[in-house]
């Protein structure tokens, strides 16, 4: 009994900067029905990457034989994959415009990807409306395909950059804590805005302090440590000997599921809110 070969076609990766790895897992690929149909038809393997995938064609001929054959029975000369995210807040922490209701999607013949000596890397267009329920869609096409196939597979590449937003903390001194020159700092580092005196939704009055017009990248861990210092707030004639004090040290970072938005003059500001309790 002959034995099955199978010959790699090409492989997709993705990354995303808010991931500590650069490897982005969220995202998943599922061939569409006229591609599921190839796969059956034709015994084609998917093998599923931690970031990506790879397909594989089951032919005894080259891979530019084997799509030939393909295209010719069945007149579709390329694959489908719907993309889907196990993630629900993807769009939210992903660099995208905010509360985009239309669909990613990606082509192998799009001029814009940049070809690397074999690598290519895919560019994105933003589709307003939605052609299914999947968050986008990347489509190979053969002729692609065969054109390295003779020396080695298509390596495709997706690449994400996190989302930056203002950072915003509300202080709620509901201990009447003594609050001397407060200030919010990352070791000298990065100090934010002075603080404003606002009253939230619930009628609670808050020390409101943003990073202003410095946005700061969102990340799946840590990458800033931020304090709540209150200093002595004397000038070079007062005293030396008072140091400032750390009210709250390692302040909270953002929840990516809570995003705001400030609309202002037609521009969008996209605003990470945290509430500190004193």
């Amino acid at each position: 009994m002959s034995q099955s070969v199978y010959i790699k076609a090409f492989d997709v990766m993705v990354f995303h900067t808010f991931f500590d790895t650069g490897k982005c897992n969220s995202l998943h690929f599922i061939p569409d029905p006229d591609t599921e149909k190839i796969f059956g038809k034709f015994g084609l393997r998917m093998n599923q990457l931690s970031n990506g995938f790879e397909l594989f064609l089951k032919s005894g001929s080259s891979v530019t034989d084997t799509l030939d054959y393909i295209s010719k029975t069945t007149s579709l000369d390329y694959f489908v994959f719907n993309i889907q995210s196990d993630n629900p807040f993807f769009m939210l922490f992903t660099a995208i415009p905010i509360n985009f209701p239309g669909q990613i999607t990606y082509t192998s013949q799009d001029p814009e990807n940049q070809d690397n000596n074999g690598t290519v890397i895919l560019h994105e267009t933003l589709q307003q409306e939605k052609s299914n329920s999947f968050f986008g869609q990347l489509k190979i096409s053969f002729e692609d395909l065969k054109k390295t196939a003779d020396t080695s597979p298509l390596h495709f590449e997706m690449k994400f950059t996190a989302r930056a937003t203002q950072w915003q903390y509300y202080v709620i001194n509901k201990n009447s804590v003594s609050l001397q020159n407060p200030v919010i700092n990352e070791k000298g580092k990065m100090q934010f805005d002075d603080p404003q005196q606002v009253v939230l939704q619930t009628g609670e009055k808050a020390l409101l302090f943003t990073s202003g017009a410095t946005p700061i990248v969102l990340s799946e861990k840590p990458k800033y440590k931020f304090d709540l210092i209150s200093t002595n707030g004397s000038n070079e004639s007062g005293p030396k000997n008072t140091k400032d004090k750390v009210l709250l040290k390692g302040l909270p970072v953002p929840d990516v599921s809570r995003i705001g938005i400030i609309e202002n003059a037609g521009t969008i500001q996209v605003t990470s809110p945290m509430y500190i309790y004193l």
